[in-house]
């Protein structure tokens, strides 16, 4: 008798740890996730009105297959607010069948929120609620998107290790698909070492797995890594080619990538109407990185056209994506969240050397707060070093939009949209009727005004052109004219001033060119000089540049290698734009004023 309730007991207690059947339409959902996400979301949907008659456990299962399906079908997480309940239900529960892929997919939803340590704790999590010898599918998930993470830290050593995981989980799964992934992110990581060779020859890997099970998606990836590389190296014509099969078979979630890519490719080989196109459509559709990017590339592309407001607008952006990246990274957390997990390993694995642990904990802790304080000492001296930059850089845009309006009010165009108005303002006047006094009084005021402004426009732009004839007459611009002529370039450079008298006369001609440029051009020396303190050199290749010296006889006349003409052109576009140019930007700036 005792024996047989026994029994009985011990079968209870069986039938209690039985799970009991989910609904078949869940079951189907949690098939299709992977599979087919998009119809597994609208499955979800149909049955979301009879989840609250259905029990608790029946409820969470929903609520995680909605985040997983969600998360397949590439839609970015918002909010944590739905991944909390069920994490926490399935901790309380101890639910080793559900609670692995709960800790992942909470790790998703905090990649989304852009909180990478916090993201990084549950995949950890994830990874060590897993038995160790099974679970290799979503191990494998986890193990590349911890990898992910440490790269976009740049953390590489950190990353490689995580790929290594990922990729023994993928050849325990003999899964050839997420194979190619783990390949191209070893790549990657290559590549950021700077390891070209590893590089391609990952890459190589990669798409050849790719190409022997047939997938023409995987390939054309692949081929798009390929090609960012080639750009980086300069082979323009190679990375075309690489670049061509994933512009022709693209789905959404590569596009911001492949687009980041062609429209480097086109703005490094100089295409730069088919770069800004594929730079504003970054603009709608791409990654917080890509549209800093892009707004980077629109904004170097208006300053190469001379489009200084185009250009405000679009570095404005760039630092405003700047800040929002900055805000997303956060390495030191990173790194303290990856040594707390390590620590906590060896703890467990060494629990006979806990004291020993314990002292070198506090070595640590003590190691740690010098360096948090070095490192908060740093930040703060970046800080204000990064303030004092950006009001540089404010002050300096602030400038060129003044200058830009100057030149405006005194350019022909401007005289043409003023007579426009004129006219439009007689239009109006015609059409009023002698009642209605007061409007046309107004109406006659602004022509007035509108007129007279032009006027003087008119004969500034008169007098310019008068100057201007009159100085290509002079006696000075004939002198640096002939100093660069071809036929006089021997002659002219024997007889270099080697006397103080020769050396003095020497001087009075630069003055005398700067007078005559400035009688042509109203205020150039002052406008320019407001933009940057120019050393002599500097101002004189200025000087020459806008009186049409060609490169090659501006060495010649200031005694300076050709390389070294070239060297100070680009040197001042950058520091007066903030931003890498080359010299031929810096000329078409000059003659602009």
């Amino acid at each position: 008798m005792i024996r047989t309730l026994y029994l009985f007991l011990v079968l209870l207690g069986l039938c209690a740890c039985v799970h009991k059947p989910y609904p078949q339409s869940l079951i189907t959902a949690d098939s299709l996730a992977g599979a087919n996400p998009d119809s597994a979301v609208t499955l979800l949907k149909s049955i979301e009105n009879t989840m609250p008659a259905e029990p608790e456990a029946v409820q969470m299962y929903y609520r995680l297959l909605c985040i997983k399906a969600n998360d397949k079908a590439y839609m970015l997480h918002t909010s944590d607010s739905l991944i909390l309940p069920v994490l926490h239900y399935y901790i309380e529960k101890d639910d080793e069948r559900h609670l692995p892929e709960a800790y992942y997919y909470a790790g998703r939803v905090y990649r989304d929120l852009g909180d990478a340590p916090q993201a990084l704790e549950y995949f950890e999590k994830a990874a060590k609620a897993l038995p160790e010898d099974g679970g290799y599918k979503l191990k494998s998930k986890i193990y590349s998107q911890m990898g992910t993470l440490f790269s976009y830290q740049e953390i590489h050593d950190e990353a490689m290790k995580m790929y290594r995981k990922a990729q023994l989980c993928d050849e325990v799964l003999k899964d050839s698909s997420s194979m190619v992934f783990v390949l191209r992110d070893i790549a990657y990581e290559y590549r950021c070492y700077g390891q070209t060779d590893s590089t391609l020859y990952y890459y190589q890997k990669a798409y050849n797995l790719a190409t022997a099970i047939q997938n023409s998606k995987l390939a054309a990836m692949v081929q798009n890594q390929m090609a960012s590389l080639y750009v980086e190296q300069g082979k323009y014509a190679l990375a075309k080619k690489k670049l061509q099969p994933s512009l022709n078979n693209m789905d959404e979630p590569s596009k911001s990538g492949i687009f980041s890519i062609a429209s480097k490719l086109y703005h490094n080989s100089g295409q730069l109407d088919s770069a800004a196109y594929y730079y504003r459509e970054l603009l709608d559709f791409g990654t917080v990185y890509a549209k800093k990017a892009a707004h980077q590339g629109l904004a170097k592309i208006a300053l190469a056209y001379g489009n200084l407001q185009e250009a405000a607008l679009h570095l404005s952006l760039y630092e405003h994506y700047i800040d929002s990246i900055n805000q997303i990274t956060d390495t030191e957390n990173i790194r303290r969240l990856n040594s707390l997990y390590n620590y906590q390993m060896r703890e467990e694995e060494n629990k006979q050397l806990k004291m020993e642990n314990e002292r070198k904990q506090a070595a640590v802790v003590c190691i740690l707060l010098i360096a948090i304080l070095a490192i908060s000492t740093t930040i703060s001296i970046y800080t204000q070093y990064s303030k004092k930059k950006k009001a540089e850089y404010q002050m300096q845009i602030g400038r060129l939009k003044r200058l830009k309006e100057e030149q405006y009010q005194r350019s022909a165009q401007f005289i043409e949209e003023n007579n426009l108005k004129i006219e439009e303002l007689e239009k109006q006047l015609g059409e009023i009727s002698q009642e209605n006094s007061t409007l046309k009084s107004q109406l006659q005021r602004q022509k007035e005004i509108i007129f007279n402004t032009n006027k003087q426009a008119e004969i500034e732009w008169n007098e310019q052109e008068k100057a201007k004839a009159a100085f290509l007459r002079s006696d000075i611009y004939k002198h640096f004219s002939t100093l660069a002529h071809p036929d006089t370039q021997k002659e002219e450079r024997n007889d270099a001033p080697k006397t103080k008298k020769a050396k003095d006369q020497l001087a009075q001609d630069w003055i005398l060119l700067e007078q005559g440029i400035n009688s042509v051009y109203k205020n150039f020396s002052e406008n320019l000089k407001i933009l940057h303190k120019f050393n002599e050199h500097e101002w004189h290749v200025c000087l020459l540049i806008k009186i049409g010296i060609q490169p090659v006889d501006m060495a010649i006349i200031t005694r300076h290698s050709a390389e070294s003409i070239t060297a100070t052109r680009r040197r001042l576009y950058e520091k007066v734009f903030l931003q890498k140019g080359d010299p031929k930007k810096w000329d078409a700036f000059i003659l602009s004023l």
